[in-house]
């Protein structure tokens, strides 16, 4: 699984509400609009903005010379999509969709949960290839299953100082060969990933830089 479309695919959750500690389940996956930070080599906005005929909000990820736009709905906790625009370097149109996904069922975070529930993400829909003028079917490519660890306070380094999130939420996913934990904090969304094969860590992301908040 390549690490951009786990940013799309786990990227959940968009409720527009300060950044303060989780008071429930939910609240864990909100972003802020108007929040800028980075994660490892990823430069990520949060706008308000619409999706077809939907009100959404938009986690924007730009990098390696490829943005992509990924929209929830104004609860936070439904994925509708995402669109992959051009890359320059390579002679495509920056501003032009190159590849749009969009949601008839939706992958969606349940409203509530406590320590130890476990539950199910899936969903399906159509991709547009816009360069081949095609149309295929879609499925949802993360993790389906899904284990709420519970609230913790996670420090991390950010702009080089320690800096606490608290109530961020905890999960896993998968199983003993393939499997991942995230962390997620009001207002930010997800800011901490990390992936294994087996014992073994694959790769991580995290948080490490606040442009504006």
């Amino acid at each position: 699984m390549n690490p951009t479309r786990i940013r799309i695919a786990l990227g959940l959750a968009l409720v527009a509400v300060p950044v303060a500690q989780a008071a429930d389940f939910a609240a864990c996956f909100s972003l802020k609009p108007g929040l800028a930070y980075e994660m490892n080599d990823s430069k990520i906005r949060i706008v308000r903005e619409r999706f077809g005929d939907r009100d959404a909000i938009a986690l924007v990820t730009s990098g390696g010379g490829v943005k992509t736009s990924t929209y929830y709905d104004p609860d936070g906790r439904a994925l509708l999509g995402s669109v992959q625009y051009g890359i320059a370097a390579l002679g495509g149109d920056a501003s032009a969709p190159v590849i749009t996904e969009r949601y008839t069922q939706t992958p969606e975070f349940p409203a509530k949960a406590k320590p130890g529930d476990k539950f199910k993400l899936h969903g399906a829909g159509k991709r547009t290839l816009h360069n081949e003028d095609s149309v295929e079917d879609l499925n949802y490519p993360g993790f389906g299953d899904f284990t709420f660890v519970g609230f913790e306070d996670l420090e991390l380094p950010v702009d080089f100082t320690p800096r606490t999130f608290s109530g961020t939420c905890h999960l896993k996913a998968g199983d003993a060969e393939s499997s991942a934990e995230f962390w997620y904090a009001p207002g930010f969304g997800l800011i901490k990933f990390v992936r294994y094969q087996g014992k073994e860590t694959l790769f991580s992301q995290q948080l490490e830089s606040i442009a504006t908040e």
